[in-house]
């Protein structure tokens, strides 16, 4: 499928092992795909290095970020913490995650990540960084966490939404955007889809979370920043959208929000 306006895949984990036999081929086919770039999404310290090193082989395409995910083992120490810190004064990443709260594993104690959870805000609020957050079954608790930064110059999105229409007010007023992906494609998920109608266009960003959650028509299958374009298409053909209407807006939101510069720069070509 090829997208009649350029798209962005603005959570994907293109620098994990599951794309270390055919990583250039799976960035050509989403360049065919018409994917403009993607945000390479790091889960702790030395995946942010390899985030890193994927964008330094595709400059202006892949677009890295820096944090420590909340089921990760570094979020029990905060001594862990002063790396990323590091990383991000590098001044080469595009934002300060994934970071947020996960109540559905128990690899961490919810206490933990409420303190992992304000490290990575004042990072990115010191830092004037957009902020990438995970939410499982901890809706209200990440809403209550961030009410303690109203007035602030909080930006960032709610990645991978799976939450009601009830959730969306407290985060959209925390000032993120929402991350839509494979999941609100999927047959069965009517609520979601009624959900994600919610999202103001201007606030709405398109995911794969690649490797995982593959969109319809491609379930079940290795995901990858091509298949972006089947949300988009699902998305648009929900909200009653021209396809090539709601690709601009989540382009342009995505390009703004984490500083992509593609409305100044074109993606390099192969």
């Amino acid at each position: 499928m090829v997208t009649p306006a350029p798209l962005v895949d603005s959570h994907c984990h293109l620098a994990f092992s599951a794309f270390d036999a055919d990583r250039p081929d799976v960035v050509q086919r989403a360049r065919d795909a018409g994917i403009a770039g993607c945000v390479v999404v790091s889960v702790d310290a030395p995946s942010a290095r390899q985030a890193l090193a994927v964008a330094e082989r595709w400059p202006g395409w892949a677009h890295p970020t820096a944090g420590i995910h909340p089921t990760e083992g570094a979020v029990l120490d905060e001594r862990h913490f002063p790396e990323v810190l590091a990383l991000l004064d590098s001044g080469r990443f595009h934002a300060v995650g994934e970071s947020g709260l996960d109540a559905y594993h128990d690899r961490s104690t919810l206490p933990a990540q409420v303190r992992s959870l304000h490290r990575h805000v004042r990072a990115a609020l010191d830092r004037s960084l957009p902020i990438i957050l995970h939410c499982r079954d901890a809706f209200a608790e990440l809403a209550a966490e961030l009410s303690a930064y109203r007035g602030a110059p909080l930006a960032g999105v709610l990645h991978c939404y799976t939450g009601t229409a009830r959730d969306l007010p407290p985060l959209l007023e925390a000032g993120l955007h929402i991350g839509v992906g494979g999941i609100a494609t999927f047959k069965g998920r009517d609520d979601l889809r009624a959900a994600v109608r919610d999202v103001p266009l201007e606030r709405l960003l398109l995911e794969t979370d690649a490797p995982w959650l593959a969109p319809q028509p491609v379930r079940g299958r290795r995901n990858e920043p091509a298949f972006v374009a089947h949300v988009a298409e699902g998305l648009a053909r929900d909200r009653g959208v021209p396809l090539a209407a709601l690709a601009a807006a989540t382009t342009a939101n995505a390009d703004a929000l984490f500083r992509l510069g593609l409305s100044a720069t074109p993606p390099r070509p192969a």
